[in-house]
């Protein structure tokens, strides 16, 4: 929903890049940013091989269209973004590259992002996109990047389970203590090395977020510190804690592939009937069970506590030397009709009522139900008059290992709850203050 990260919805992170082949595929002559000219261009992503598959496509269409030529570069999530701080280092980064949403303010604040200002309207048409998502990329203000997809907290269910259980479907309506209550039934029926859900308790966006909306908080605040406090994350903790003593979410040991999509998915293999944080279209192809999707619990309040990303953002380096070109690729992702068919949900939900039109008529029924869903979201946020989820700041990274590895030091009982939250908050509070010094 892993790095995302799998930020929270549907394939666009680490979740996608478990299936990545690591690779180049070359478009042109060029072999590096330092050989682009003003008809080359170099491109760099991560993804599974779907997506690689797609973006290929869609390049040489793009190439056919306008006579530039591409360089594509592609690998897995892990070790994406430390081989683009090496080529920073150098002076050669990529002309355009793919930019996790929730590390845009580290790299603004390391200033090697270009401002989109000058070619916004005139080259890139960033009002296509969903009001919500035309601020995906503004950090302080300045817009360095353009959503490629739009995201959301869902959680998917396996109908065949349930309905072996007789046990109801979840409802939009439902809340934590319906997940709870839901989860213990499924546990209590399903058998031995069976469990209702997945030990959400480490995955930030995909379900803790939610979370502190739905309580008026947030991961963090406007002026870059975490916007909770230790009884939040206490509670949050206790509450997975007593859905491990009664079995109801999955053991500590499984929780290590939560963010695969592949057969080593606690979810996929069949040993939990309830996960946050993916997409149907993603996780459908790997399985023959029935599934459902339905939206993240509610709070007391009623609040969804959604906050709708930009999955990930098309971004062009300061060291680029062909920006107007790169500009001209981000637009062509964005608004031109073959590169949207092309592209589908590989990069998240359609971020706009342009590439809605164009994909639902095209898409499989799995990918057709993400995209109703993302409507009713899209309609929840507005209906849940919260403000805009803050951008991450720099440091978030280090903060969500830090949740993630203090969270799975307490699965497995290495450290107690409150134990656990002085960890993470100490390993936090560091992280933030030495990525703003």
């Amino acid at each position: 929903m892993s790095e995302l990260s799998r930020r929270g919805f549907i394939g666009l992170g680490a979740g996608a890049a478990a299936l990545a082949m690591a690779g180049c595929s070359d478009f042109s002559s060029s072999s590096s940013s330092s050989g682009s000219s003003s008809d080359s261009l170099v491109f760099r992503w991560w993804g599974g091989t779907a997506r690689n598959t797609a973006y290929e496509s869609a390049l040489k269409v793009f190439t056919q269209k306008t006579g530039i030529k591409v360089t594509a570069q592609y690998s897995g999530y892990d070790g994406y973004f430390d081989k683009l701080d090496t080529e920073f280092a150098g002076g050669n980064p990529p002309d355009v590259f793919q930019m996790d949403t929730a590390l845009t303010s580290t790299y603004a604040a390391k200033g090697v992002l270009t401002s989109l200002a000058s070619y916004i309207p005139g080259t890139i048409a960033l009002s296509t996109l969903f009001t919500q998502l035309q601020s995906a990329g503004v950090v302080k203000g300045v817009n360095y990047g353009v959503a490629s997809g739009s995201g959301y907290a869902p959680v998917l269910y396996n109908e065949t389970v349930l309905n072996k259980l007789k046990i109801s479907y979840p409802e939009n309506s439902w809340t934590w203590d319906d997940f709870a209550t839901i989860a213990n039934e499924i546990a209590k029926g399903w058998g031995s090395g069976k469990y209702g859900a997945m030990d959400a308790s480490g995955d930030d966006s995909g379900a803790m977020q939610p979370w502190l909306r739905q309580r008026g908080k947030d991961l963090y605040t406007a002026d870059e510190q975490l916007g909770f406090d230790s009884d939040d994350l206490g509670e949050w903790w206790n509450y997975w804690a007593g859905l491990r003593k009664t079995g109801a979410c999955c053991p500590a040991d499984l929780v290590a592939n939560y963010g695969n999509a592949d057969s080593t998915n606690p979810f996929v293999s069949g040993s939990v009937a309830m996960t946050n944080g993916w997409g149907l279209s993603q996780i459908a192809p790997l399985m023959t069970d029935s599934l459902g999707e339905v939206v993240a619990p509610r709070g007391t309040n009623g609040k969804t506590g959604q906050a709708l990303n930009g999955g990930v953002l098309l971004v062009i380096p300061t060291k680029s030397t062909n920006p107007s070109g790169a500009a001209k690729l981000i637009d062509f992702f964005l608004t031109d009709t073959d590169a949207i068919k092309i592209m589908g949900t590989q990069r998240g939900l359609p971020p706009s009522t342009l590439a809605e039109k164009i994909l639902l008529p095209t898409v499989s029924a799995s990918a057709k139900t993400d995209i109703t869903y993302g409507d009713y979201v899209n309609q929840q946020v507005a209906l849940d008059k919260l403000t805009t989820a803050p951008s991450s700041p720099p440091g978030y990274g280090d903060v969500k290992t830090a949740l993630g590895n203090v969270s799975s030091e307490v699965a497995f009982g290495k450290l107690s709850v409150s134990a656990g939250v002085s960890s993470f908050f100490s390993q936090a509070k560091t992280a933030l203050a030495q990525a703003a010094a």
